[in-house]
C-alpha cells in the first residue's frame, strides 16, 4: 500500500485525498522548468496535491497560483504549502481552468495535463478528471494559456510522447511556439513514453532538442536524471 506522502529534501507533500498521486511526471515538469529571475509569476494548472507549484517556489521568489477544479486536492495542496517555507509565495485556488478569468498574467504557466484520449472512462469520477482531455481539451487550454502569458512568457508541459507533435500544432494555431522539448525514455532500449516541452509566446528560434534516460541499461539511474532532480529526491 502506498504511504499519504512523499518527502522531499526540503518539503513533504501528503496527496491521500488528491486523485492524482506524485508521480515522476509531475517531478520532471518541477525540476525541468526553468525560473530564472525574470520569472515573477507562475501559474500551475491543475495542480493537485501543489507537487509542481512547491517545487518551483524551492527555486525562486515567484509569486505562485495552483488551479485544480478538485475541492479536496486544492485544500490538501494549501495544507502542503502552509507546511514550507514558502507559504507566501504560494496560492490556491478551486477553479475549472476554463472559466478562470486571472487578475494578473504570468511570466511561467506550467501544466502536468490530462491526456488519456479515446480511451475508457475509469471508474473513479475525480481520477478520471484529472487523467481525461474531455475535462480540458487541449485545443481550449492554449487558447486560455495564450491569453493568460506575458509577451515571451513560457507555457511548460509534460506529455505522452505519442500526442506531443498534435499539441505543439494546436499551440502554433494558437500563437505558441515552441522552445525546446526533452524526450524522456524510461531506459535507453525502450521507446520514449513521456515528451517535456516549453513553448514560448512570441519569436523563436530553432528548438533545442534534448534527451532524458531515466534508468541505463543496467536498471540504475542516470548521472543526468540525478543532477536534474537532485535538489528534490532524498536519495540523489
Amino acid at each position: 500500500m502506498s504511504k499519504d506522502y512523499f518527502e522531499f529534501k526540503q518539503f513533504t507533500i501528503y496527496h491521500d485525498r488528491c486523485a492524482m498521486k506524485v508521480g515522476t511526471d509531475g517531478v520532471l515538469l518541477g525540476a525541468w522548468s526553468d525560473v530564472s529571475e525574470n520569472i515573477r509569476r507562475i501559474l500551475d494548472i491543475g495542480t493537485g496535491s501543489g507537487l509542481i507549484s512547491i517545487m518551483l517556489a524551492q527555486r525562486c521568489g515567484a509569486n505562485i497560483t495552483g488551479i485544480d477544479i478538485d475541492e479536496e486536492a486544492v485544500a490538501q495542496a494549501k495544507e502542503n504549502g502552509r507546511r514550507t517555507p514558502w507559504a507566501q509565495h504560494l496560492h490556491f485556488e478551486t477553479v475549472d481552468a476554463l472559466s478562470y478569468i486571472p487578475r494578473t498574467k504570468f511570466d511561467l504557466i506550467t501544466c502536468n495535463p490530462p491526456f488519456y484520449t479515446n480511451s475508457l472512462p475509469c471508474s473513479e469520477q475525480k481520477r478520471c478528471l484529472a487523467r481525461h482531455t474531455d475535462t480540458l481539451p487541449f485545443d481550449l487550454l492554449v487558447q486560455k494559456v495564450y491569453g493568460w502569458l506575458n509577451d515571451g512568457g513560457f507555457f511548460n508541459v509534460i506529455l505522452p510522447a505519442s500526442v506531443t507533435d498534435y499539441f505543439v500544432q494546436e499551440s502554433w494555431a494558437a500563437g505558441l511556439n515552441l522552445y525546446k522539448k526533452c524526450m524522456v525514455y524510461s531506459r535507453s532500449d525502450i521507446p520514449a513514453k513521456r515528451c517535456l516541452i516549453s513553448l514560448r509566446k512570441g519569436c523563436t528560434n530553432y528548438p533545442q532538442i534534448d534527451y532524458l534516460y531515466i534508468l541505463n541499461e543496467k536498471g540504475f539511474y542516470t548521472e543526468e536524471y540525478k543532477k536534474l532532480t537532485a535538489s528534490y529526491y532524498l536519495n540523489f
